[in-house]
């Protein structure tokens, strides 16, 4: 294994909670400077995809841009090993690399064209939206493989009864604060349910800094994300067994109330406006907030002097316990491999390689995207490194459904929007949450 440096060097990239975006919409996570940085290298790898497709023992792979969760060759890790894989298997891997915000666009273009230039494609919770077009191939991931990652991390890329792909990092949202703000305060831990954390806000907002931010600018990421953790924490649901919306009820009410509460505690007044999980992230790592729900790639920015004001006061904790108890949502990386691949065989091979233990050790320890292999998540070398690992685990324990439906970026949308109308004083809990019913009713009706 090779010993490279991790992309963090990077920008900051803004992994929002998992959230999905419209057609023509905001996306969960939002590249800026990110992709600047990164474009001479896209324009690299997409001239190389035309050659490759004409090669048949070449595998073309579509992703997101590094920082984002990225595979050995796009991103720098286990480089000898991926070259090592090529070698043994005969193969080329060529990349196609967007930021994030891109992917999905681009994934719809594709297969409206009735096929898709990739064998092996990133996808994040758009399975139900796109299952026509992928081969569902999970079920034959060896069984060791597959008795080493959490059941769960499999539902978000099954639809209609079958597994169309692997997860292959572990990234729920949990929280991050700043140790020495709470010392400062006189809190001696991180807050364990919603009245503390309501509570801990507001002491924590002193001294020209707020005690919570986040990025409620992007209607999607709010509604896909945010929501959907403190609906669950409040012991809602988003749908009914009929598919039907069910969150309008005092489950609903009481988890937006949670938010509004927050906000006039003490929450950052820009997070209505921060589009991306950057945005958020850039506040609490100049120490300008003291709290924040984030993922866990965050760890090795927030942890490098060069980057961030709070090296060394860093500190992850479970989400706060509602009435139902803590809980949160997936990122949801996952790979698919295309129906229409003229190398599946060859493409399950390659997915069996970026889930191998030593390549997830890999991705952990240099780029900070957790692995999803359980085994290797309780790597002693890991947790030393990385030790949200644990508390990520933990939370792994707990509810973190995204209700994922082939509407989900709609839903997300619409359902956002009204919440975004309740945090700024526009409307109650109550109010927001009629209107945002009747939409999310509506979409879902238009299936039929």
């Amino acid at each position: 294994m090779t010993d490279y440096a991790p992309c963090d060097k990077l920008p900051l990239s803004k992994p929002e909670g998992k959230n999905m975006k419209t057609p023509n919409s905001v996306s969960r996570r939002t590249f800026l400077s990110s992709a600047v940085a990164c474009g001479s290298l896209l324009a690299m790898q997409s001239a190389g995809l035309d050659a490759a497709k004409a090669q048949s023992a070449s595998l073309s792979i579509f992703g997101p841009l590094p920082p984002d969760p990225a595979p050995p060759g796009a991103a720098q890790f286990a480089l000898d090993a991926f070259n090592a894989w090529k070698a043994a298997n005969g193969s080329e891997v060529n990349y196609e690399l967007l930021a994030w915000p891109q992917l999905h666009d681009r994934m719809a273009t594709a297969f409206a064209s009735g096929s898709s230039p990739w064998d092996v494609i990133y996808m994040c919770g758009w399975v139900p939206e796109f299952a026509d077009f992928l081969e569902p191939f999970a079920d034959r991931l060896p069984n060791a493989l597959v008795q080493d990652m959490p059941p769960s991390s499999f539902e978000t890329v099954t639809w209609n009864g079958k597994r169309y792909g692997a997860v292959f990092t572990l990234s729920l949202l949990t929280l991050f604060f700043n140790k020495e703000h709470l010392d400062q305060a006189g809190i001696k831990e991180p807050p364990k349910d919603w009245d503390e954390f309501k509570r801990y806000t507001k002491e924590l907002s002193r001294d020209n800094r707020f005690g919570f931010v986040a990025n409620y600018g992007d209607p999607a990421s709010l509604g896909g994300t945010y929501w959907m953790a403190f609906l669950q924490q409040a012991g809602g649901r988003m749908f009914d067994d009929a598919g039907q919306p069910s969150f309008n009820n005092e489950h609903g009410v009481a988890a937006l109330q949670m938010m509004i509460d927050l906000t006039a505690a003490g929450t950052d007044p820009g997070s209505i406006s921060y589009v991306g999980i950057n945005d958020a992230s850039n506040v609490f790592m100049s120490g300008r907030a003291s709290m924040m729900m984030n993922w866990p790639f965050m760890w090795n920015p927030a942890q490098d002097p060069k980057q961030s004001k709070v090296a060394g006061k860093l500190g992850c904790a479970l989400l706060p316990a509602g009435p139902a108890g803590t809980a949160s949502v997936d990122g949801t990386d996952a790979w698919v491999i295309s129906k229409t691949s003229p190398n599946i065989g060859k493409a399950e091979k390659l997915v069996e390689f970026y889930l191998d233990k030593d390549v997830q050790k890999r991705q952990a320890l240099d780029t900070g995207w957790l692995p999803i292999r359980l085994s290797v998540l309780q790597d002693p070398e890991v947790q030393a490194k990385l030790p949200h690992a644990a508390t990520v685990l933990e939370q792994a324990k707990h509810p973190y459904n995204n209700f994922i439906t082939p509407e989900h970026n709609q839903v997300t949308q619409a359902l956002g929007t009204e919440i975004q109308k309740a945090l700024q004083g526009q409307a109650t809990a109550a109010e927001a949450l009629k209107s945002a019913h009747d939409l999310v009713a509506a979409i879902v009706k238009q299936r039929g």
